[in-house]
């Protein structure tokens, strides 16, 4: 019985996180990142059915000297077929103000990609991310991940 109730609290409490399909990040080159310098993403998609919301998680310091960010996802489907997508990411507002939450100088972000999407193919995808900034290397990005999370009925 006592295992009974240890399960239903531990089901309690699971079911209240967002638990991901997929969520890998990447720690960006302390020197800066060249827009030479692609990051990349791999993850497997068994049923080409399920829905899908997807995230880039960004983390920059607050020394970051630009409001935007643009970047350049490139994903390649199983079957060697590209697309690229061009994502602009809005990081404050007029007056400096970031949109992220973090702690000291840290500033983490969460910035939509696509919502409610189903990928045609099953099998591995590869997903890689460059910058399309002026700035040769940029500088103060830190992290960059992708998030994939399953769309409930």
């Amino acid at each position: 019985m006592r295992f009974i109730a240890i399960l239903l609290v531990v089901c309690a409490i699971t079911s209240c996180f967002d638990i991901p399909f997929y969520s890998k990040s990447r720690t960006v080159d302390a020197h800066g990142w060249y827009s030479s310098d692609t990051l990349k993403f791999e993850f497997n998609i068994s049923d080409s059915t399920t829905r899908f919301n997807s995230h880039v998680d960004l983390s920059h310091t607050a020394s970051y000297p630009y409001s935007n960010i643009f970047l350049f996802i490139d994903i390649t489907y199983p079957n060697a077929k590209h697309r690229v997508d061009i994502l602009e990411c809005v990081l404050a507002d007029n007056r400096g103000n970031w949109y992220g939450s973090g702690l000291g100088d840290m500033v983490n972000h969460r910035i939509e990609y696509f919502n409610d999407i189903a990928f045609p193919l099953s099998g591995k995808y590869e997903l890689g991310i460059t910058h399309g900034m002026r700035s040769e290397p940029l500088e103060e990005i830190t992290d960059l991940g992708l998030r994939l999370e399953s769309v409930s009925l």
